[in-house]
């Protein structure tokens, strides 16, 4: 009887730390779509299709990858891929791209916003955009 028990004390056990191994797949990459462009000299406020103009952050290797066919300042980065750090700085967080401060960056839930109005500097900058991306 205790050969049993033992036996399958030694299968539960087994199995628990078989299933406890398993982690669910992280999030490496993150597409996010340019809905809207605000800000610049000329008081820009242009809209985009969802799709349009893509960004996709690859977490894993700190490349970005932009892929769109439109045109114009308000459309930001031209296609290709960029490497990119997200550094915080007095508890705001900056995109820096290529190694260039892009601007102050915020997410909130399937909402993403780039201000390059606000440098990491301190510094108020009021002839930049604002980007506003979503899922």
């Amino acid at each position: 009887m205790r050969k049993v028990v033992f036996i399958v004390l030694s299968f539960v056990i087994v199995s628990c730390s078989i299933e406890s191994d398993s982690q669910p797949p992280t999030q490496t990459s993150a597409k996010w779509s340019l809905i809207q462009a605000i800000g610049g000299l000329a008081g820009t406020n242009e809209t985009f299709q969802r799709n349009q103009i893509n960004w996709t952050f690859d977490e894993a290797n700190n490349t970005l990858f932009v892929e769109h066919n439109a045109s114009g300042v308000s459309a930001g980065l031209a296609p290709g891929t960029y490497d990119y750090i997200i550094e915080n700085i007095s508890n705001q967080d900056f995109l820096f791209i290529d190694e260039e401060e892009y601007g102050s960056i915020a997410i909130t839930g399937n909402r993403f916003i780039i201000n390059q109005n606000i440098t990491s500097d301190g510094s108020i900058i009021s002839d930049k955009f604002e980007y506003r991306f979503s899922r």
